[in-house]
């Protein structure tokens, strides 16, 4: 029997999974009538399973990998991904960074509010090019001259979420520590916060700056990005070197709404935070 999905039942392996299979039938150059009279299923039931709005069967999968031609570790992982759609969250970590970013993306795109926290560093989706470059290099860790372009310019293709005509709600809580920390140099840091103090201007995103004295609050235990949908749950996404960790359990995204309130509660307010910014910007020269 196919399973129709409502919007909170849907998980982040049902939309990789989708927007895999939709990515593969467009490199073969095939719509979506083409693939399902070669499969015998219906267009509106390929359209669903590509949107992530319906569970995917196995066989049907299985049926679209060959017709598209994959074979192996990756028809695999993706048959893997079908028998296991309805289990919420999800532990990328054998796949490329590629693939991880894609995800993120995927759901950044999707959703209507972001809440990024950040103790050490400026948030993804307000870096710069160059202070995305020295993040690369210094912090990742990646010492080749394409590599550390193609990751930078991927961050930046990132924060096209924000300029789009429905785009999220972007609520930024950093902390003074990240606006301190002197990353690719003086020159690189001054321009990323002038450049911080100019986009939290914009309507749809709000900076919060968690001040030191603050003391102990639950940012310390580290980074964490709150995704929001009107369809579906809410996704926590936790980044890391070699993996990305997505959450979806209520129980487990209730502790980090919980973990908001406390930051926005020590905070300071916008006003003061970009007052700040623009000062610290200052003293670099």
């Amino acid at each position: 029997m196919t399973v129709m999905l409502q919007g909170p039942d849907s998980t982040v392996r049902i939309e990789v999974l989708g927007e895999e299979l939709r990515r593969l039938r467009e490199a073969c150059g095939l719509t979506l009538s083409q693939v399902v009279a070669r499969i015998g299923i219906s267009e509106s039931h390929l359209s669903r399973m590509e949107s992530g709005k319906r569970v995917p069967r196995p066989e049907d999968v299985a049926a679209l990998l060959v017709v598209y031609g994959v074979t192996g570790e990756e028809r695999l992982e993706l048959l893997t991904f079908a028998t296991r759609a309805n289990q919420p969250g999800l532990w990328q970590r054998q796949g490329s960074f590629e693939a991880r970013f894609t995800t993120l993306k995927h759901l950044e795109s999707r959703a209507t509010k972001l809440v990024s926290f950040e103790p050490l560093v400026i948030p993804g989706l307000l870096q710069t090019v160059p202070y995305a470059q020295a993040m690369v290099r210094e912090v990742g860790m990646i010492d080749d001259p394409a590599q550390v372009d193609e990751r930078a310019v991927g961050r930046i293709h990132r924060q096209s979420v924000l300029r789009k005509h429905d785009a999220p709600r972007l609520i930024a809580l950093v902390t003074e520590s990240a606006l301190r920390n002197v990353v690719g140099g003086r020159e690189v840091m001054r321009d990323q916060l002038r450049y911080l103090a100019e986009v939290a201007k914009r309507p749809n995103v709000t900076l919060r700056v968690v001040p030191t004295i603050a003391g102990g609050h639950p940012g310390l235990n580290g980074p964490f990005l709150r995704l929001g949908f009107d369809d579906r749950q809410g996704v926590v996404y936790l980044g890391h070197l070699t993996s990305s960790l997505f959450l979806e359990e209520r129980t487990e995204v209730a502790v980090y709404d919980r973990a908001i309130a406390t930051l926005l509660s020590v905070a300071i307010s916008q006003e003061n935070s970009l007052r700040l910014v623009v000062e610290m910007a200052a003293s670099l020269g």
